[in-house]
């Protein structure tokens, strides 16, 4: 697959909206239509941490904000992870690929 057909795949779909981008910690990134982002932030201003070790005392404590981090992604950039994913190449390459192409 090259670039206009991945780019095709991916921008066939409805238009573009944006994302947020919700970090917990270091190892999980969600990305969530913005819309829906706003109601997920939301619902974590209420929300408490659950401590359930394996052995150990079991809490409910609140929540390190420390460890949440939001940010906007436009919809041209979200295109660009996926038509990464779809080449299997780095969305630097793809930015690259698409500077050419123009």
């Amino acid at each position: 697959m090259d670039l206009k057909e991945a780019i095709k795949k991916v921008s066939a779909r409805k238009p573009k909206d944006n994302y947020m981008v919700v970090t917990f910690g270091y190892e999980m990134k969600l990305v969530i239509p913005h819309k829906d982002g706003l109601a997920f932030i939301a619902a974590l201003s209420a929300a408490e941490q659950m401590e359930d070790p394996y052995q150990g005392k079991h809490r409910i404590n609140y929540l390190d904000r420390s460890k949440i981090s939001v940010a906007l992604m436009s919809g041209h950039e979200y295109d660009q992870y996926k038509i990464a994913a779809i080449l299997d190449i780095t969305v630097p390459e793809v930015k690259e690929m698409m500077l050419q192409d123009s």
